[in-house]
């Protein structure tokens, strides 16, 4: 998995953006095309320029959405800057294949003051017995990093890393395909079957039902690689990351994902609430974001919290500002938050271990180690 490059050109590509003047009802069409056009083009220069292809995705198209796109179709539709994934949707893609991984911060947001609370972890928080954190697991100088801070579900895609796992750690192996049950996904999960080591397969991250945002991902093709994982590797559990179709203040899971029309075991919500522009934490946006997918269809049972675990660097949020490391105090709240929402899920993820785009994150903050650790054991 490893660290994710920030894309390059994205400036320049923002640039044109700007640049483009929106009159008549056509010409705003006109500019929506380009809009789109504009993105896509810069997911070629970051591949172009030796980017990993779940990296450039994540870092080019999340940017689009949230300082590009939107806010071009925002101006074409007379809105000025978006506010949410609601605007600026236009011609689809037609691609079934995503490549994207554990993700970079792409829900919406609204500022609103920050929430205040005073119960922390420790104090009635519960934790489960498996937690994962993403990216950088395994660093040159060898060995499993994250177990340092008692994380014991290792974020790895090969058989290799699997098998060299340490006792009492399980893998969580990345697919990263939407194509549905066909020889390339069945080759990738084969090589799987019947390992003590492996708990389950990341799918997709962020996966679009509507291919608008990400390539199009339909719930039938993600309920044939779920049943053939089921049928084909007993007890390994299937997980995805849902995108937020709202805000982070007004989120929707509606019409995309849930065990109904996807059978995937595990649904993990990502609603960051640190960030400068509110000065701080509104913890308010994670209760909000499991109401919204109890709303679609997705048990308690069933969610895996996403806790926030970065901040800094070139990832720029929803709001107008950025995401904040947060502090050891902010981290137990957000423990405890979510422990009163989802007292026992079946794993909790921790975004992220590794550093990706010049930012902050577990592997480099010895404070919030200690805060997981605790959590953790």
């Amino acid at each position: 998995m490893g660290q994710r490059p920030k894309a390059p050109g994205f400036a320049s590509l923002l640039a044109l953006l700007a640049a483009l003047h929106v009159g008549t009802s056509a010409e705003a069409a006109s500019v929506s095309r380009q809009c789109r056009r504009a993105c896509r083009d810069g997911l070629a220069a970051c591949l172009g320029a030796g980017g990993h292809p779940r990296a450039c995705r994540k870092s080019v198209l999340g940017r689009c959405k949230i300082e590009g796109v939107a806010a071009c179709q925002g101006q074409a539709d007379g809105a000025g800057r978006a506010d949410g994934l609601n605007h600026g949707r236009g011609t689809k893609s037609t691609t079934t294949t995503t490549t994207t991984t554990t993700r970079p911060p792409t829900t919406t947001t609204t500022a609103t003051t920050s929430a205040t609370t005073t119960t922390l972890a420790g104090a009635g928080a519960r934790a489960s017995g498996l937690h994962y954190a993403a990216n950088h697991n395994f660093p040159s100088s060898g060995g499993y990093a994250p177990a340092q801070a008692g994380f014991n579900l290792a974020d790895l895609s090969g058989v290799s890393t699997l098998n060299a796992l340490p006792s009492g750690v399980k893998g969580l192996v990345w697919l990263g395909l939407c194509n549905g049950a066909d020889s390339t996904f069945i080759n990738a999960v084969k090589p799987f079957i019947g390992n003590p080591k492996l708990f389950g397969f990341y799918l997709v991250d962020e996966p679009d039902p509507t291919g608008q945002w990400n390539p199009l991902c339909p719930a039938a093709n993600l309920l044939a690689e779920s049943d053939w994982i089921h049928a084909n590797v007993p007890g390994a559990k299937t997980f995805i990351v849902l995108m937020n179709f709202g805000s982070t203040k007004s989120p929707t899971y509606a019409n995309t994902y849930n065990p109904g029309n996807s059978h995937i075991d595990l649904y993990g919500l990502d609603p960051y609430p640190c960030r400068s522009e509110l000065g701080g934490c509104d913890y308010g946006r994670i209760t909000v974001a499991v109401a919204a997918a109890e709303a679609a269809g997705i048990p308690v049972g069933s969610i895996v919290p996403v806790y926030q675990a970065f901040g800094g660097g070139t990832w720029s949020d929803d709001g107008g500002g950025y995401y904040l490391l947060p502090t050891p105090s902010e981290e137990q709240q957000i423990l405890a938050t979510w422990a009163a929402l989802v007292p026992t899920p079946v794993f909790d993820y921790a975004y992220s271990w590794g550093t990706q785009n010049s930012d902050q994150a577990l592997e480099s903050s010895t404070d919030l180690q200690a805060v997981f650790a605790a959590h953790n054991q």
